[in-house]
This record gives structure tokens, C-alpha cells and sequence, in this order.
């Protein structure tokens, strides 16, 4: 009898520890999802910085060129993905550097939590060389 009394006290408590559990692995879940989000958006804006350096990298190119090509990638590449984003460049006669910047998609509307993305790209602008003329060496 006191076998029977004793898994009749135990009712219900796998429930009420499922309740407690549930939101914790819900939770963990929904992190992982959102770090996947973070990451997805941290590559479309590499990838476009790195599209505004190739845009700006050749003879004649300009600043202009550079944040039109990056602003380009993140309307075709990060529609939905790069909410809000910034472009930067700067293009002197040596080198080419552009920065993007915007926020990833949140999963939970919790008010102040923005996951702020950044990525630069930078490259050496190109230029005409003229060869060596042969035997003018020595």
C-alpha cells in the first residue's frame, strides 16, 4: 500500500518539469537560429564591402563607384537579411577601403536588442606600370 501511495504522490510532476523545461530549450533554440541570422547578415555585408573594393579598385574609379556597387550587393543579396544599411568608402590614389555597416533580423522584438553588423574591406588601387625597356638594366 505505501508502494501505490507514494507513485500516486509523483502525479503530475513530469508535466510541471516539462513546463520549466520547455521554454529554456525553446529559448536555446531560438539563439542558435538567431546566431545563424547574425552570421548570414556578417557575410552579405563582407561581401559587399568586398563588391564596393573590386568597383573601386580600377584606373578612374571613384568613391561614388565604390558605394554604389556595395549599396548594389545589399539591396540584391541582403534584401531582408541587412536591415538598415550603411555604406562608407574612402578611395585616395593608393588604396580603397568600404565599409559596411546595418543590423540583423531579431527573432524576439525585445526593445534595445540590435545586433549591429560591421565588416570592412580594403585593397590597393590599381595602376599603369610601364615596363622596362630591355638591356637599359646594367
Amino acid at each position: 500500500m505505501t508502494v501505490s501511495r507514494r507513485l500516486g504522490e509523483d502525479t503530475g510532476s513530469e508535466s510541471v518539469g516539462l513546463a520549466v523545461l520547455f521554454p529554456v530549450v525553446l529559448l536555446l533554440i531560438l539563439s542558435a537560429v538567431q546566431g545563424g541570422l547574425w552570421w548570414y547578415a556578417h557575410a552579405v555585408a563582407a561581401q559587399a564591402a568586398q563588391a564596393g573594393v573590386d568597383a573601386g579598385r580600377p584606373v578612374g574609379a571613384t568613391k561614388i563607384t565604390a558605394v554604389d556597387a556595395a549599396r548594389s550587393f545589399t539591396t540584391r543579396a541582403g534584401s531582408g537579411v541587412l536591415t538598415a544599411p550603411e555604406v562608407q568608402a574612402a578611395v585616395t590614389a593608393e588604396t580603397v577601403r568600404v565599409t559596411v555597416a546595418g543590423t540583423a533580423p531579431r527573432l524576439l522584438p525585445i526593445p534595445g536588442l540590435d545586433f549591429r553588423v560591421e565588416a570592412n574591406a580594403q585593397a590597393s588601387k590599381e595602376r599603369f606600370t610601364v615596363p622596362l625597356a630591355a638591356g637599359s638594366g646594367s
